[in-house]
């Protein structure tokens, strides 16, 4: 079943491995404890000619991380650490940078992108308890208590992407866009301000007189000549796929290209793209194409191309600058939304408070490491992740015909019976977070919503033993909230 699998994969993913971005472990300024620091950036040596080739390449940013707070981003490539070349460094020496001066928490990243050369971003490393396990964690380890605020999704799109091996995007910082003369068509004006939008957004800036790039944008929008008419009136196929603009996954009147009925059951047939053409490093006499990218969609229903093109064209945009050839995309866009307070959990015995952030709302309430947490919300606190593991699997089998079967989807690990709760439910599915025996005292990562606390209050109680006598803490979270999207 989706929720027992999924459970445990996730339980043994984290509980186990207890992923830390970009993290290292060492004795914390000869103290007798060791801690794990990270910056909150993952990152991979590149091996496209065309970006950073031999240097790092950020693939990740975590939210709420030094790196994010910082303005690093995705695709940006660190050409050096506290001024030392990233180029053809291997990994154990890049660590040594990053980690080995136990005094100094602050490393200086010297990025480049499309719209700097050279820019230093200093950081400060985040050290964390090991053996920790976070909030964010735990909420991806029960998100079936609330799918609707985290879950992971994939979804394909069936882009063609050709790049010109020869050149470096680095080099390219200016573009304008290929005029076809006086009478634009409207679509092609609300193209054009589409991808100035988002060329703008990667650096790129518009040159009217001498540019870098010029981009040409072509599309076709056609009724599908091999369309029969004969549907059955209850197959309608959609696809999923991710609103930028909204940062939402949404359904859209789009067959899967792999759908055997395809070619005979689509009404219409859509098909868009754009070629990026260098026009001063290569060849002054001529346009020759550095990058191109296009997709062709089998419509099951009218959608307009002015909403084709405004939804797809910053997907499209997202394999610029570092991508290469391929046939088909693929992009996870991961959700997440829950109450922070600041509180770290021993990983193998989860009453314990191994660690808490600085000034954070548990640390502001009073509490401190080393308590042990005997009830939150007046829930008995179970400190053995074994049972813990065992009553979430009972509380999923159990409420499963609370579940919206309208909503269902499958997630980034491949479990198809994943679904939001009922409306209708929700004040059932309130009573079912009360019962004992399902153990769900991690289900206040949640409390904001209805169907898990109806008192429009998302004040936490805890109760917790700090060595001396029982006390208890109210703590007011905070809701942090994320949605990334990035290509895999």
């Amino acid at each position: 079943m989706c929720s027992e699998i999924e459970h445990t994969h996730v339980m043994n993913k984290i509980l186990l491995s207890l992923l830390i971005l970009l993290s290292f472990t060492f004795h914390a300024n000869s103290q007798n404890y060791e801690k794990n620091c990270y910056y909150g950036i993952t990152f991979e040596v590149s091996k496209n000619p065309n970006w950073g080739y031999g240097e790092l390449v950020i693939t990740g940013v975590e939210p709420n991380s030094p790196a994010e707070k910082s303005g690093i981003k995705i695709d940006d490539i660190i050409m050096e650490i506290n001024g030392q070349a990233t180029y053809l460094r291997d990994n154990q020496t890049i660590a040594s940078w990053l980690f080995d001066d136990k005094y100094d928490p602050e490393v200086k990243f010297t990025i480049r992108n499309m719209n700097t050369y050279f820019k230093e971003y200093p950081l400060v490393r985040k050290c964390i308890a090991v053996n920790s396990i976070s909030e964010k964690q735990l909420s991806e380890i029960y998100s079936f208590y609330s799918l609707e605020n985290t879950n992971q999704q994939i979804f394909t799109l069936p882009l063609f992407v050709d790049t010109n091996e020869e050149v470096d995007f680095t080099d390219y910082h200016t573009y304008d866009f290929y005029e076809a003369g006086k009478n634009v068509p409207s679509i092609d004006k609300h193209i054009t301000a589409l991808l100035e939008k988002d060329l703008k957004s990667k650096g790129l800036v518009r040159d009217t007189s001498d540019p870098d790039i010029v981009v040409q944008a072509y599309y076709s929008y056609s009724p599908n000549p091999k369309y029969t008419g004969l549907n059955n009136p209850n197959y309608t196929p959609v696809s999923v796929r991710y609103d930028c603009e909204k940062q939402q996954l949404v359904s859209l009147p789009i067959f899967n290209v792999k759908d055997p009925k395809v070619e005979s059951a689509a009404q219409y047939i859509v098909e868009y793209g754009f070629s990026f053409y260098d026009r001063k490093y290569i060849d002054e006499t001529k346009l020759t194409q550095i990058w191109d990218c296009n997709i062709k969609d089998y419509l099951s229903a009218k959608y307009s191309l002015e909403d084709y093109v405004k939804f797809h064209t910053p997907l499209m945009l997202k394999q610029f600058p570092y991508s290469n050839k391929k046939r088909e995309a693929q992009y996870i866009v991961e959700i997440n939304k829950y109450n922070y307070t600041g509180l770290y959990y021993d990983a193998d015995d989860l009453g314990h408070i191994k660690d808490i952030d600085l000034n954070s709302p548990a640390y502001i309430a009073g509490l401190r490491a080393g308590y042990i947490i005997e009830k939150i919300n007046n829930k008995k606190f179970e400190r053995n992740k074994d049972n813990l593991s065992a009553g979430y699997k009972i509380f999923i089998d159990d409420t499963m015909l609370f579940r919206d079967q309208t909503t269902r989807f499958t997630n980034a690990e491949g479990f198809p019976d994943c679904m939001f709760w009922s409306a209708g439910y929700y004040s059932d599915v309130a009573k079912e977070f009360n019962k004992p025996n399902y153990l769900t005292q991690f289900s206040y990562l949640y409390n904001f919503e209805k169907y898990i606390n109806n008192k429009n209050d998302n004040r936490i109680t805890i109760e917790a033993w700090d060595g001396l006598q029982k006390r208890v803490f109210q703590v007011t979270p905070q809701i942090r909230q994320s949605v990334t999207i990035r290509t895999l």
